[in-house]
């Protein structure tokens, strides 16, 4: 029988399915945040699309969990946490600088010393330390939602997800699947009474503590890091779990089905994550251990977290400038003019900031890491091709 593990030994060690899994899930959350933003979420979840928000983010931290699960049985703690920080970091600090330093001093209907002086203006810095700010002080005011980026809603989950992982490492629990596949078998079934119990926690008054839980608890956030874990779990018993074309065809199937024929108030039933979740994850395996079309100008850098680090605050400029443009039936068409603007911001990103550092992070981590260790998908990526480097995080790489 084959096993998830041996398509990847057959790819040595490299799913060929990844880097199109990476920019396709990339794309699909830019084309959900097209509607969002221009705000006809309403028109795109009376349409099949409704059901890709369920899915995308999920899938990108499955997928983030398994690709570093074997870095981190081979790495220390604090070399994995160097690691994944090299690969979030330089990117997201150029988004943050570049929307608060130029994106708002343009369309900010402040006076200059006002808008610089702000608190709003500071506290946005706050992000790069995962303690979210979605504004800038009057800016994006008259769009649909004037957020600046909200896509940066998932990075207090993948550090979350981080350091769930380390203290797996640190417990020495990493190096026994049976262990993290309890974990998270108790996680997702916890997680129903636990979404029951915090679903009353709603407005604008409750407690840094009462708003935690719900993040972590109620919130669309609660079902990433449970994804993450169940990656983790794919990839350390990929032996044990079949590469199955009939299943993941089946599964396909029944998404399309529920998307087309389906409701929307179904994914807010707590039990529906535990069984959905794990399907999700496998799913997304199969995706990324089956051969798949190599994209066109995308083999030269890794630039699905700079499309979805960038493509917000390009789509609320366009609103900005041309609120007219995406009303009514058009809606749909800022997809096709937001996207090719935050490409080109992924690939300058790329070239200028996140592979000179994964340059540099090889330099201290990988080439210095302990010997005999697992040799995953990820060593095999930087052999092969350092410009490919650490395709790891679900929104950073």
């Amino acid at each position: 029988m084959q096993t998830l593990g041996s398509a990847l030994d057959d790819q040595k060690g490299f799913g060929q399915g990844f880097d199109f899994l990476r920019i396709f899930l990339a794309t699909g959350i830019i084309g959900w945040h097209t509607a969002w933003l221009s705000g006809h979420v309403e028109t795109s979840k009376a349409s099949a699309f409704w059901f890709s928000q369920y899915m995308l983010v999920p899938m990108f931290f499955a997928l983030s969990g398994f690709l570093v699960a074997g870095s981190s049985m081979r790495l220390s703690t604090k070399n994995f946490l160097l690691n994944r920080a090299a690969r979030i970091v330089p990117a997201l600090v150029a988004d943050i600088v570049f929307a608060a330093l130029l994106i708002g001093p343009l369309v900010t209907t402040l006076p200059a010393k006002q808008y610089f002086t702000d608190t709003t203006f500071f506290t946005y810095f706050r992000n790069m330390t995962g303690w979210m700010q979605y504004s800038l002080p009057g800016v994006f005011e008259n769009n649909p939602k004037p957020e600046v980026n909200g896509a940066l809603w998932t990075i207090p989950f993948e550090i979350g997800c981080y350091a769930i992982l380390a203290g797996l490492m640190i417990s020495g629990a990493i190096k026994r699947p049976g262990l993290v596949l309890l974990f998270t078998y108790v996680a997702l079934i916890v997680g129903i009474p636990l979404r029951l119990a915090t679903s009353h926690l709603v407005g604008d008054h409750v407690s840094f503590l009462e708003n935690l839980a719900i993040q972590i608890f109620s919130s669309f956030g609660s079902l990433l890091w449970p994804s993450f874990l169940i990656g983790i779990v794919l990839f350390q018993l990929r032996y044990y779990v079949p590469f199955s074309k009939p299943i993941a065809i089946g599964l396909v199937c029944v998404a399309i089905l529920v998307s087309a024929f389906g409701d929307a108030a179904v994914f807010s039933n707590s039990a529906v994550f535990p069984i959905m979740l794990p399907l999700l994850g496998y799913l997304t395996m199969m995706i990324g251990l089956s051969p798949m079309p190599r994209l066109p100008g995308f083999g030269t850098g890794d630039y699905s977290y700079g499309l979805y680090l960038y493509h917000t605050p390009f789509l609320q400029l366009l609103i900005h400038y041309f609120p007219e443009a995406w009303i009514g039936d058009r809606w749909w068409t800022l997809f096709f003019a937001g996207f090719p603007l935050a490409l080109i911001a992924a690939v300058i990103s790329w070239h200028l900031f996140e592979y000179p550092s994964l340059k540099l992070r090889k330099s201290f981590v990988i080439k210095h890491r302990p010997e005999g260790g697992f040799g995953g998908f990820e060593d095999h990526t930087h052999a092969a091709n350092s410009q490919s480097a650490s395709r790891t995080a679900p929104l950073s790489g």
